[in-house]
């Protein structure tokens, strides 16, 4: 028996075929075709493959283009920029721009698929837009009846019942349910409800009782009852709001009220005690400011007591001092109604003779004008300062109406002529002017005072400072010294500045020994060539280089005799002394311009031409005499015969002293 032997495990052997040649010929044909169609299947197979591929792709991307058109078409009909129709009349020309696009590259085989796709899509038009053009057409519809809501609104003679029909109407016409009516037309009552108590709000705003009317949300909704509750909340709480605003600004516009009220009276007391009596606009003025205040009763009481604090405050100084003594024991000794307003009528008086007592002294122009009702002639402070011939002339006239008055009166005041704003000018200049300019607006107001020595202290001590310096130089550039004017007033300038520093207590020893039996110190005249004479030193030390530092300490703390003496004698002109042998003897100043040796001869030549007619036998009977210089002219000088003068022989009255005169 054989064995079978595994085909797996043995090589298959070619076995032996008898073949012809025609039979092999044929056997190889069908072999060679076999193949080939097999061959031809598989393409068919791979192409189908391609074309489907191809097609799904394009059709994806036509549902894309067409999707894209859908979205589009669909937002234009909700935002009402495309009708229904035309979005289906653009959605079909779409459709056929989209299928001309991809017609030649969709497979032949799938031509009809393609065909029959956009005749689906086609006819899907007006069905997929349908729903959405009558959803459009409703909401318009709605705008168009909130529109005529707010037309209602802006009509306040539309009844309620003219609203609904109207409103019915329209949604009738248009296929809206009864709802949107109704929602419309609650709406519309809500909103004139709100209208309306907008409109009282604003019209009663700052009416406190009105606005009660609305002051709670019950109040709120009794009178406005389409009104919500939150509605009726708010505005409760914003008329409360409101009210306390109103009582804040009452408030505040009656204090604001009582304190113009009360600066009123105080204008009007001020003005009273001060002597500015107000004009009559300006009292009817005040008054409009305290009328139905506290404050009335009190301005009522100042503008009664005008006339008699005016009449007051003419008087002179002892004349009001006396009225004020009378009313004092008027008050005292006899039963007053009204003891109370006496005595605020005394204190008032009392008052404006301060201020009074206070003007006479510091400021004249204004005591003036109180008392007379008159003003002074303005004279410019650029006329002043320049030295204008015509502004001098005035504010001399003024010093003499000031004076004038001050007799009148038996006021014993200032004579300064200067209003307080014009005397601040002046010294505005005089703190940023040179030596020379201060110099010259000395001069100035030295000639306005026209010979009046407290005309013109009062004036250059109100500009200058008290040192007497200033005014000893007015006179002497007034004299035609203006060397020794300008240097008094150049020292003057630098001790002020610190530029110089002069030993005080040594000048004035110096001062008060070279002066001794013609002035001592205390006296007016003493402090006027003291301050004089420091002035001139201060300017000569310096201009003999003595100055150790900018400090202005001088280097020879001892007072240089030669620079004194040359000091004192350009202040004072020099010295003569007088006075004989059987005479008291007496030291005289002289004038400037006058020598020792010129003013012993012309005296030795008075007494020769006036001896024998006043002296008898004594030749020498004048020379023996003690001089006295005139205060107001240097020139000018008077003989003493123990404690009387010698009287003009010429004079029948005996009233005129005898003059002796120098040149």
């Amino acid at each position: 028996m054989r064995i079978p032997v595994s085909k797996g495990r043995v090589d298959a052997q070619a076995q032996m075929q008898t073949f012809t040649p025609n039979t092999g010929l044929a056997e190889i044909g069908r072999s060679i075709g076999g193949a080939l169609e097999a061959r031809s299947e598989k393409l068919r197979e791979e192409q189908d493959k391609t074309e489907k591929a191809d097609f799904a792709l394009q059709s994806s991307k036509i549902g894309a283009d067409i999707s894209v058109v859908d979205n589009d078409l669909l937002l234009k009909m909700q935002s009402g920029e495309l009708t229904y129709d035309n979005a289906v009349k653009q959605r079909q020309e779409s459709l056929e721009s989209i299928k001309t696009q991809y017609k030649n590259v969709v497979p032949k085989q799938f031509e009809q698929n393609f065909n029959n796709y956009f005749e689906q899509h086609s006819y899907q038009s007006a069905s997929k837009y349908l729903p959405i053009a009558q959803k459009s057409e409703q909401q318009q519809a709605i705008v168009q009846l909130k529109g005529m809501r707010e037309n209602y609104l802006k009509n306040p003679n539309a009844s309620e019942k003219e609203v609904w029909n109207g409103l019915s109407l329209y949604a009738q016409s248009k296929g809206l349910p009864l709802a949107h009516v109704q929602d419309t037309f609650n709406e519309y009552k809500n909103n004139r409800a709100s209208n309306d108590v907008t409109t009282f709000y604003q019209a009663n705003k700052s009416d406190n009782e009105k606005l009660t009317e609305l002051s709670t949300p019950e109040a709120v909704i009794a009178k406005h009852p389409d009104l919500t509750q939150e509605q009726a909340v708010y505005w409760s709480g914003r008329t409360l709001t409101q009210i306390d605003q109103n009582n804040r600004a009452a408030a505040l516009q009656q204090k604001q009220l009582d304190d113009d009220a009360k600066d009123a009276v105080n204008e009007m007391k001020a003005d009273i005690e001060t002597g500015l009596i107000p004009s009559e606009d300006v009292i009817k003025s005040r008054l409009a400011r305290v009328k139905g205040t506290e404050k009335e009763s009190e301005f009522i009481q100042y503008s009664g007591a005008l006339v008699e604090v005016q009449q007051f405050m003419r008087l002179g100084p002892d004349e009001r001092e006396a009225y004020l003594s009378k009313r004092r024991a008027e008050a005292q000794n006899t039963a007053q109604d009204n003891p109370k307003d006496v005595s605020w009528k005394l204190n008032l008086l009392s008052k404006t003779h301060e201020n009074m007592l206070n003007y006479e002294k510091n400021n004249s122009t204004l005591a003036y004008s109180i008392k007379t009702g008159q003003d002074l002639t303005v004279v410019p402070t650029n006329a002043i300062l320049s030295g204008n011939p015509e502004a001098i002339a005035a504010l001399s006239k003024n010093i003499k109406s000031i004076h004038a008055n001050n007799v009148l009166n038996g006021t014993v005041g200032s004579l300064n002529p200067f209003s307080t704003q014009q005397q601040s000018e002046l010294k505005q200049f005089w703190e940023k002017a040179k030596p020379g300019d201060k110099l010259s607006l000395l001069t100035s107001l030295y000639k306005s005072s026209a010979g009046n020595a407290n005309a013109s202290r009062d004036m250059i001590n109100g500009i200058a400072g008290d040192s007497g310096s200033y005014r000893l130089s007015a006179s002497l550039n007034n004299r035609g010294l203006q060397d020794i004017a300008g240097q008094i007033v150049t020292g003057q300038d630098l001790i002020e500045k610190g530029l110089v520093k002069v030993d005080e207590s040594g000048l004035t020893k110096h001062t008060e020994a070279y002066l001794a039996g013609i002035t001592s110190p205390g006296k007016p005249d003493f402090q006027i060539y003291l301050d004089s004479i420091k002035a001139n030193y201060a300017y000569l030390v310096q201009k003999s280089e003595k100055v150790t530092d900018s400090k202005g300490n001088i280097l020879n703390k001892t007072i240089d005799e030669e620079l004194f003496n040359k000091a004192a004698k350009n202040v004072t002109g020099g010295k003569f002394t007088s006075g004989g042998f059987f005479g008291s003897k007496s030291v005289v100043l002289r004038p400037h311009t006058v020598g020792e040796k010129s003013f012993r001869e012309q005296l030795e030549s008075f007494n020769s031409r006036n001896a024998r007619n006043y002296g008898g036998s004594d030749k020498d009977f004048f020379l023996d005499l003690p001089l006295e210089q005139d205060p107001k002219n240097p020139y000018v000088y008077y003989f003493k015969n123990g404690t009387k003068y010698i009287m003009d022989a010429t004079d029948k009255k005996r009233q005129k002293r005898l003059a002796f005169t120098v040149r």
